[in-house]
């Protein structure tokens, strides 16, 4: 007897998920820096870092997946339920791509916006719709996609709009940081260290 569909599972915490992500960080830092990378294989490995860091603990049992893909079998078993089934990333990979080269020392939080959700064909072909519109969860608002929070079966988006909270995972464009000033230094005081 076959054991419980992974996409079907409750989602825990993998313990290496962290391990994974400093990986993935440590890859797009190498991606983004080295010089004698070509910019086809500098934007491949960019692109399985974010992989790496969706796919953790397996391609489906991931956190979110949507109303969708829960409902999947009620009528009947599917035999080959993974050709149903899409990994969709939240955040497009191509835009946490322009990110991570607009941005590269944020390459960390960029990566750390990288989640993933288990949604079905038809959800992926309506999500498409918003990828130039719409950033991250605003697109399964805007699709009308329903999302459940796997750590216990908890709807997450419902009807167009957050309901439980919304998702833990709530990423954001990445933009420029402020520079960080130097400490103000008392008017008529300037280079007084320096002076012996």
């Amino acid at each position: 007897m076959a054991g419980i569909r992974p996409y079907i599972a409750l989602w825990t915490t993998d313990p290496g998920e962290e391990d994974r992500l400093q990986s993935a960080i440590a890859l797009a830092r190498f991606a983004l820096t080295n010089p004698d990378l070509t910019q086809n294989h500098r934007r491949r490995l960019l692109n399985e870092a974010i992989w790496y860091r969706t796919e953790g603990g397996g391609k489906y049992r991931i956190r979110y997946r949507s109303a969708g893909v829960l409902t999947l079998e009620t009528t009947g078993v599917i035999k080959q339920w993974w050709k149903h089934l899409r990994h969709e990333h939240v955040v497009a990979r191509a835009t946490l791509i322009a990110e991570m080269h607009a941005y590269p020392d944020q390459v960390d939080d960029i990566l750390r916006k990288a989640v993933a959700c288990i949604v079905t064909p038809a959800e992926h072909e309506r999500l498409k719709a918003f990828d130039a519109t719409h950033y991250g969860w605003e697109r399964y608002l805007a699709a009308s996609i329903d999302v459940y929070d796997m750590v216990a079966r908890i709807a997450v988006i419902e009807n167009g709009r957050y309901v439980n909270n919304g998702p833990v995972d709530r990423p954001k464009p990445a933009e420029a940081q402020p520079p960080v000033c130097a400490p103000e230094v008392p008017p008529g005081t300037a280079g007084l260290d320096a002076v012996q």
